[in-house]
């Protein structure tokens, strides 16, 4: 997929091509509970280039879907899906069926990636956890290499998702499985070190995502609720010149979702998160 990065993207409205950042996309999980329709129609309106998709809202008919982002002049930055049951070694089959799908469908757009979250522990050690993670998730690393997508994962702090927790772990086990790993503001912006850890996760970046976050305190959000870019309290720009610094060239997925963003309504907040992220990756020189 070499030289398709950042390239141009057809099907632009007049005037939109100035506003909307050439290496933004903008997740479905932002309009969480919107349609695939919805979120193509405004995506299509804002002219943005890239799209981070979710399985739950294009599988009942995933190359119908595809197609249409295409033809709408976007591309893929990602899809996510649902993580394999470690502990239930019968159910991976199916799992990796699934991945095949998606992964053809990627491959077809001219996609980037796809990802998971690696799945809860099983009450084993955190290495035997891994190693059946590896087990689980080698036949389809293999296959998405054949077809030139990354196949990646996400740390994610939330146990019932993941049994890998930090980036730091995250890194352990990209070099273990061969996946590539998403890299999260809101989920890896209090690590230690992070400049460092970055560098060492850099072979590894499959796709970065982007908001900010309310640490929290007094009149402000429950700690840890995500906010658009500059409404929260993280270093953003702190953050962003560490991951440039790892010498990154794919899109920058915004995923900007709870209690803030449902109350100010998503159309509301994609526009305006469209027009801030886009400034912000101008200015950082993205």
């Amino acid at each position: 997929m070499a030289g398709i990065r950042g390239a141009p993207v057809a099907g632009r409205r007049r005037g939109a091509r100035a506003l909307t950042h050439p290496r933004l996309s903008i997740d479905a999980l932002s309009s969480i509970n919107w349609s695939f329709d919805q979120d193509l129609a405004l995506w299509r309106e804002l002219a943005v280039p890239y799209a981070g998709l979710l399985i739950s809202k294009i599988a009942d008919d995933l190359p119908g879907k595809m197609a249409r982002l295409r033809d709408a002049g976007m591309r893929p930055s990602t899809v996510v899906t649902g993580s394999f049951d470690l502990a239930w070694p019968d159910t991976w089959d199916e799992n990796r069926a699934l991945l095949k799908a998606i992964i053809d469908a990627v491959a077809d757009a001219g996609g980037e990636t796809a990802y998971m979250t690696p799945g809860r522990t099983t009450g084993a050690t955190w290495r035997e956890v891994l190693e059946l993670f590896a087990n689980a998730a080698a036949p389809s690393v293999a296959y998405a290499r054949d077809r030139g997508v990354r196949l990646a994962f996400e740390p994610s702090p939330r146990t019932d998702a993941s049994f890998v927790n930090t980036l730091r772990d995250a890194v352990d086990v990209a070099e273990r499985t061969g996946l590539g790993l998403i890299v999260d503001f809101g989920n890896c912006w209090m690590e230690r070190d992070l400049a460092e850890l970055l560098q060492r996760a850099a072979p590894h970046i499959a796709l970065v995502q982007i908001c900010d976050v309310v640490i929290g305190g007094p009149g402000r959000p429950s700690p840890g609720g995500r906010v658009h870019l500059g409404d929260g309290e993280l270093p953003i720009k702190r953050l962003m010149a560490e991951v440039l610094a790892t010498g990154y060239q794919g899109p920058f997925d915004l995923e900007v979702l709870g209690p803030v963003i449902e109350a100010e309504g998503y159309e509301k907040a994609i526009r305006r998160g469209v027009r801030l992220a886009s400034d912000f990756l101008t200015e950082a020189g993205a």
